[in-house]
């Protein structure tokens, strides 16, 4: 299939959340899969909601997980500018061509006579909506209401019909346009709200499908009614089914737990939550291990994308990023492990770069989840404060003398590489006479203050001989 163009147009109010991410990603992956075109689009013009700063957020959380884009406010293209609030005049020569083809019409009701009739409508059991009164207004009357000072809305005048498209996801829709009334096209202060500059952008776009949230599906009789008053070929729509939590609940922004820029910054990989989030409606992906965008985009089907409520699941999120830290090189774990050590307060002026990178890779093929990197990087540089498991591990009888045996064996000049690791240990068990957990746990806790944390393997070879000795003679006990 060639010719394809898509589109991901947010609002910026707020964060890149997994809701919007779904869509952006859903729609860059059929974009690559067709071979067609992805377009950013920043729907702006509700300068009420506008937050500071949040197009940046967008747009730098988009560019870390790989969505690169064909045509966009900052890289251009044929159908620029791409940010809405800098096409107010091409919407008002739309809604003045739709004005004048008898499509709409100005209406000078103010807010308290509308709010008048949305609450008779709502006490008469009627669903609130405009009544269409100044349709009917002569060309004297309007031109004396504006000769008094008002300046009118254009509304969309909307005929009492049925409206039908085949959607992508659900199937055939239909919706009767009676309960929507004449709805606004034009603001009085000259702006188009968010019906009438989307409908327009994706039909000067060119826009061939429209694969957005099922919260917008209402939206799209609004959308179908302008497109085809301006004499275009609406696009193909999918609507993509809610979200809910692993509770079953509508899934929420709470404490920001869900904003992808803070699960960037948290230590989980593009491809971890591009898989997760793939996940979401889609059985094209099993989250068995983190696939990178283009085997995604190599396995995706519109078609094949479910109607039925997508959960996400917090800790498959964290089972796939697991996965995929296990894989990266010591850089790129530095690099995404970096932050969670500094909040940790880890020394990194206490060791060497080509050091760092060690620690930062056996934290990552450690960690279950990313906030545990910063306590397990933190045994690298210091024996914790013991915790109450290793205060018991130590407190085992068997405990003294797998910890002095360990101690011997370093003093008589045992290596602490990592391939001598395994007969290190032989011998340290044999000489004991303990083994398994018996072994390992009052080691690893007379050593680190914990009972787990990274490869005991990695945790003698990158400390060495000296601090090894250092911190199993140390008094043991709680500070």
């Amino acid at each position: 299939m060639r010719g394809t163009r898509v589109r991901f147009a947010p609002s910026p109010t707020g964060s890149l959340h997994i809701g919007n991410l779904r869509t952006a990603l859903f729609n860059w992956l059929y974009a690559r899969k067709t071979g067609g075109t992805f377009i950013l689009r920043i729907e702006d013009t509700d300068s009420a909601r506008y937050t500071a700063g949040a197009e940046t957020s967008l747009i730098d959380a988009l560019k870390r997980l790989g969505l690169n884009w064909d045509e966009g406010p900052d890289v251009g293209g044929p159908h620029a500018p791409y940010r809405q609030s800098e096409r107010l005049d091409k919407y008002r020569d739309a809604v003045d061509r739709i004005l004048k083809s008898g499509y709409a019409y100005p209406c000078y009701c103010s807010e308290s006579e509308l709010e008048a009739e949305r609450k008779a409508m709502s006490a008469s059991g009627r669903p609130p909506r405009y009544s269409g009164k100044c349709k009917t207004l002569s060309p004297a009357e309007r031109a004396g209401l504006e000769h008094g000072g008002i300046k009118p809305v254009i509304r969309f005048m909307v005929e009492d019909r049925a409206i039908s498209f085949h959607d992508g996801v659900r199937g055939d829709v239909s919706f009767n346009t009676r309960d929507i009334g004449d709805f606004v096209l034009m603001r009085s202060d000259g702006v188009a709200p968010y019906y009438m500059a989307s409908a327009y952008d994706d039909v000067e776009m060119e826009i061939t499908d429209v694969i957005r949230g099922e919260d917008h599906l209402s939206n799209t009789v609004r959308h179908l009614l302008i497109m085809r008053a301006m004499g275009a070929t609406p696009p193909r729509y999918h609507h993509l089914s809610i979200i809910l939590d692993a509770d079953g609940k509508k899934l929420s922004k709470r404490a920001g737990a869900l904003d992808v820029s803070e699960l960037l910054n948290g230590g989980y990989l593009p491809d971890a939550i591009n898989t997760s989030v793939a996940m979401l409606g889609w059985a094209g992906v099993t989250g068995k291990e983190a696939l990178p965008l283009s085997k995604l985009a190599e396995a995706f089907d519109i078609s094949k994308v479910s109607r039925s409520p997508a959960h996400f699941d917090p800790e498959r999120l964290d089972h796939v990023n697991a996965k995929a830290l296990k894989s990266i090189t010591p850089q790129t774990a530095l690099e995404t492990l970096r932050p969670l050590m500094e909040r940790a307060g880890f020394p990194f002026e206490n060791f060497s770069t080509e050091t760092v990178e060690k620690i930062s890779a056996a934290v990552a093929s450690s960690v279950h989840t990313p906030q545990e990197a910063g306590w397990m990087s933190m045994q690298f540089a210091k024996r914790l404060d013991p915790d109450d498991e290793a205060v018991e591990a130590l407190g085992a009888p068997e405990a003294k003398s797998a910890v002095a045996a360990l101690v011997e064996a370093v003093k008589d000049g045992a290596s602490l590489d990592y391939d001598s690791y395994e007969p290190l240990m032989k011998s340290v068990a044999e000489i004991a006479g303990v083994k398994g957990k018996n072994l390992f746990r009052p080691i690893r806790s007379a050593l680190t203050g914990r009972v787990s944390g990274p490869n005991l393997k990695d945790i003698l070879a990158i400390i060495g001989p000296a601090e090894t000795l250092r911190r199993l003679n140390e008094p043991f006990g709680r500070k």
